[in-house]
């Protein structure tokens, strides 16, 4: 039998605010990374349109461990700051920052909204699967516009609702998601001020990470006793249901890119 709504939402509260619960995750996704195709799904979705020089400033909203972060100023030589809700995770990218003396890349614990970033102050801002659980998109993508000088470009992987079901209703509100469709999410991006805004419905390649991420997670699970039973199953739940609502055209994944007008 599985979880009821209200377990689901307090077990994967109470998952992802135990230091190893998130480590064990990132055994799945690889150093420093908490969404499909790990570093991999990073460089191919994000980061190889991105454009990133040396020097430019960078904002990781959703900086979760700090892997991308951390990617980012290694390839680049840009100057990254990272914001993240989840104090679990600020603190376990702070302790990795310091032990590898990056003076490129800064975590922050809050949002987008920290007073101590500046206006016009990025070169680039870049979300990595991490705004599905924002409501207020309209505000997020306004403030972002107002982080960004003229010119700056704001790129967002993110999950976004297809073909809506009663079952995919359920999973949404159970989840505390906020999931416009691909086509509504690039409207709200121009109707925050966004220029030049572009969108790629990436579902396709999405399920193809699930699905290995998956795989190895259950290879994982199977051999591996630090992981409890009960641990394994609701994983593997959430984790197929994911595909599967992918597969039956509910669940969508886009690629945004827009521009911050010039002044």
């Amino acid at each position: 039998m599985g979880l009821s709504d209200v377990e689901s939402r307090a077990y994967e509260q109470a998952r992802y605010a135990v230091p190893h619960n998130v480590l064990r995750s990132e055994e799945i996704y690889g150093h420093g990374f908490q969404s499909p195709g790990g570093l991999a799904g990073f460089e191919k979705i994000l980061l190889s349109g991105m454009s990133i020089s040396p020097g430019m400033r960078v904002l990781d909203i959703g900086s979760g461990l700090g892997g991308a972060a951390f990617h980012v100023a290694a390839v680049t030589g840009a100057d990254v700051v990272g914001v993240d809700l989840a104090e679990v995770m600020v603190n376990l990218a702070n302790e990795r920052r310091n032990g590898d003396s990056n003076g490129h890349v800064r975590f922050i614990l809050g949002s987008a909204f920290a007073e101590e970033l500046e206006k016009h102050s990025f070169d680039v801002i870049y979300s990595r699967d991490s705004l599905l659980y924002e409501h207020d998109k309209p505000g997020l993508f306004a403030r972002c516009r107002e982080l960004l000088r003229p010119g700056g470009r704001l790129h967002i992987s993110d999950f976004c609702a297809g073909v809506r079901t009663p079952e995919f209703e359920e999973y949404i509100d159970v989840s505390g998601y906020s999931l416009p469709t691909i086509e509504g999410y690039a409207q709200l991006l121009s109707d925050a001020g966004f220029v030049e805004v572009t969108r790629i419905d990436l579902s396709e390649l999405t399920g193809e990470f699930l699905r290995a991420d998956l795989e190895r997670y259950r290879a994982k699970a199977a051999t591996d006793d630090t992981i409890a039973p009960e641990d394994a199953a609701h994983v593997i739940e959430r984790w197929q249901r994911k595909i599967d609502f992918i597969a039956a055209g509910s669940l969508k994944q886009g690629l945004f890119a827009a521009t911050a007008p010039a002044e």
